[in-house]
């Protein structure tokens, strides 16, 4: 028997790299072995640029809309706020292993390292959630804050000299160094809170979730070692999105998901720090861990459940 499940997407010019486990799972035939079709479904349109706006994927997990999606730790954290922890879905596996915000700054700049950032000029921008995740984050590093800045335009106040950072997620520097017109290069703030993964819907059984967990993470050292295959499934799904921009995607994203921890693992030390973090640099309620993730499928070891 096959079970049918869809799965939604991320925005597919900035995170593909995220993307690609699924699809290599897709490709490759492991979602088959585990008794999975998955269905593939763009995701839903934010309602605005705040952090909240972004609820409407995980909010769709939980209407039952699709039943599984890649999203963010943050977007679940503030649906889930708003619901006094009632959402019906919670996180399944992670894909960024450590927080993926970075400043962005000139490839001239004198900024070198995150302890250079204290005191800097910070463009806050159409997202001014990501400012709070970069000044959080310094926070959480012990570094001064920073000055933020308002401005419609960060890369061109940035080359004007108006800012000295831009805050954004590594996977996006690339559309920044693309828009830039002059060299940029990126800080990487590294601290160890998970930002990203897969959600599942609550209504789903345990065993069903495992499968899917299973495959997906399998998915990662299927598509290091055979990028093509997942390569091939992500362009049939966005034919817009190239080959060099997969590839260039998955190099940024590969050291968050393979830096330490076995990919897609999660602990709950760590989803603690996540957490609490989250909560203290967006203003969300912080609540028991166990509706942000589900606690049977934390590492060191996941057992099928019977």
């Amino acid at each position: 028997m096959i079970d049918r499940v869809r799965l939604m997407c991320w925005c597919p010019t900035s995170v593909s790299g995220a993307h690609l486990p699924a699809f290599a799972a897709a490709e490759g035939g492991l979602f088959a072995e585990q008794g999975l079709e998955v269905e593939f479904v763009d995701c839903l349109p934010s309602l605005d640029w705040t952090l909240q706006g972004f609820t409407t994927r995980v909010k769709a997990v939980a209407a039952g809309e699709v039943d599984f999606a890649l999203t963010g730790v943050a977007y679940l954290l503030a649906a889930q706020s708003e619901a006094g922890g009632r959402l019906p879905a919670r996180f399944a596996a992670v894909s960024h292993q450590r927080n993926a915000i970075v400043g962005v700054v000139r490839g001239d700049s004198e900024l070198m390292q995150a302890a250079d950032l204290a005191g800097s000029r910070v463009a806050s921008w159409i997202m001014p959630w990501f400012t709070q995740e970069y000044a959080g984050a310094l926070e959480q590093m012990g570094v001064g804050p920073p000055v933020v800045v308002e401005t419609q335009d960060p890369g061109a106040a940035l080359g004007r000299g108006e800012v000295d950072v831009i805050p954004t997620w590594m996977d996006m520097t690339l559309a920044h160094r693309r828009n830039a017109g002059f060299p940029i290069r990126a800080i990487p703030l590294d601290i160890e809170v998970y930002p990203t993964g897969l959600v599942a819907a609550d209504r789903l059984p345990d065993e069903l979730v495992f499968r899917m967990r299973e495959a997906f993470i399998a998915g990662y050292a299927l598509h290091r070692d055979e990028p093509e295959l997942g390569t091939a499934a992500f362009r049939r799904r966005f034919p817009h999105v190239s080959e060099e921009h997969i590839a260039a995607n998955w190099a940024l994203f590969e050291p968050y998901a393979f830096g330490g921890a076995p990919p897609g693992s999660m602990t709950a030390d760590r989803w603690q720090a996540t957490i609490d973090y989250t909560g203290a640099t967006h203003g969300l309620c912080t609540m028991p861990g166990e509706r942000i993730y589900r606690p049977e499928l934390l590492a060191p070891a996941v057992d099928p459940p019977l």
